[in-house]
């Protein structure tokens, strides 16, 4: 039974529950990640959205006050990195596209759900490669290339009599919260989106470990910002950039899974260092080397980056992420110049990080102990 109200502008429910579809059929069923999904049957193009937005991660650092900080290369290693989405929304499929260089998935790799499972497929190799992942994947998807299902935690929202305007578009505002997250969305709503907004709401759910069929959008209604703060520290904001509604959607762009695709029985892969930027875009943070203590014996240029986690980190330079580094993982970030930048490793979703300020290149640096990546070598 939901909770009572306990005030005229205040409704709190606890939302642990699957609720029954709109339609009034029975709730989704979750998808498995051990088993190929049969053929999608859209049969033709459909009324929908086109949706840009960002994630945001918080918590940055920025380059220290110094002559030789190029602002322009460090704007432009930014923009590259951005994280980006592009969205697909029909009444009943989302299809969304994770853009630019600073995810540690594949790029142009995929997500894509339906809103009778719950759940998502990833899909990646240029749209010839998928697996079905169950709710509470996504932050061990998104962070480290792992399925890994973490613990689902009931949710309590909170609907505020507060609204507000993002891009045009009438906002009304909700809290959740879980054990993992609290977070405050801000929902709009566009007409004929059926359950396309619901999709996409799951997405940002299934991010703070929330029970997928948590009633925070409804019929037609669209999540226009979310700010997500972990419970330990660290934070994530979405926000959508662009809507435009399209009348002749494609339905083979929103098939789960893609028509061409096949079942991938093995994970992604995650080993070494992956940049993110090239050498010359590294370069380009400074306008040229400057003086620094002589480097540790056996480096001569670069950054040593050495993982001694058993998680996946990301190396920010400045403020920007510049490499992903696998657990146990120890290589060279190749391309900087002498100088100090401020050093972050952390994870994707920024509920751990590691800062160095002032980091002198050449130079080592080391996020965690062996001890705490257990027998993984360093590769």
């Amino acid at each position: 039974m939901p909770a009572p109200l306990t005030s005229n502008d205040t409704l709190r429910t606890s939302t642990s529950a699957s609720p029954v579809t709109p339609e009034g059929g029975p709730p989704p069923t979750p998808l498995r990640g051990d088993a190929p999904l049969p053929p999608d049957t859209l049969a033709r193009d459909v009324t929908g959205y086109t949706l840009s937005a960002l994630l945001r991660p918080g918590e940055l650092v920025g380059p220290p006050r110094a002559p030789e900080v190029n602002t322009a290369g460090i704007e432009a290693a930014r923009k590259k990195t951005e994280l980006r989405l592009g969205i697909e929304l029909g009444v009943s499929r989302m299809r969304l596209s994770l853009l630019g260089h600073g995810f540690v998935l594949p790029p142009d790799s995929e997500l894509r759900a339906r809103s009778d499972r719950y759940g998502h497929v990833v899909v990646w190799d240029n749209g010839q490669a998928y697996r079905p992942i169950g709710p509470g994947a996504l932050r061990a998807l998104l962070g480290e290339r792992r399925l890994d299902v973490a613990p689902i935690t009931s949710a309590e929202v909170v609907t505020k009599d507060e609204t507000g305007k993002r891009i045009g578009i009438r906002t009304r505002k909700v809290e959740v919260t879980t054990r993992a997250a609290r977070s405050v969305w801000e929902i709009g709503r566009l007409a004929e989106l059926g359950d396309g907004g619901v999709l996409l709401c799951r997405f940002l759910l299934d991010l703070m470990n929330a029970p997928p069929g948590t009633q925070v959008c409804g019929l037609d209604e669209v999540p226009m910002r979310v700010e997500l703060r972990w419970t330990g520290q660290g934070s994530l904001g979405f926000e959508l950039t662009g809507v435009l509604k399209k009348n002749d959607l494609s339905s083979s762009g929103l098939l789960v899974p893609p028509a061409n695709a096949s079942f991938a029985a093995s994970p992604l892969e995650a080993n070494g260092v992956e940049p993110m930027l090239s050498a010359p875009e590294l370069a380009a943070l400074r306008t040229g080397p400057v003086d620094v203590p002589p480097p540790p014996a056996g480096v001569s240029e670069g950054l040593s980056v050495q993982n001694a986690t058993d998680e996946l980190r990301l190396v920010f330079v400045d403020g920007v992420s510049a490499a992903w580094v696998a657990p146990g993982a120890r290589a060279l970030l190749s391309g900087l110049q002498r100088g100090r930048y401020n050093i972050q490793l952390r994870t994707f979703l920024g509920d751990a990080s590691q800062t160095t300020m002032g980091q002198v290149v050449p130079g080592v640096i080391q996020v965690g102990t062996p001890a705490d990546a257990g027998t993984k070598p360093i590769k």
